[in-house]
């Protein structure tokens, strides 16, 4: 039995920190509908983690 993993699409999102309550650009890994900040991303104002970080907006063009 073959399992077949999809691939994750990544991309750049404005992500919200939790720290320090702005909304910076990251990059955000796509699986379906679903975005994940991608591991190990900081935050470029206060230099704080943003794996606990929402994703707000897809920087995608219409």
């Amino acid at each position: 039995m073959v399992t077949v993993m999809p691939a994750r699409k990544e991309s750049r999102a404005l992500v919200y920190c939790p720290i320090c309550t702005h909304t910076v650009e990251a990059a955000v890994l796509w699986q379906g509908k679903k975005a994940m900040v991608k591991p190990g991303q900081k935050c470029a104002r206060c230099g704080a983690s943003l794996d606990a970080g929402a994703v707000l907006r897809d920087r995608a063009a219409a």
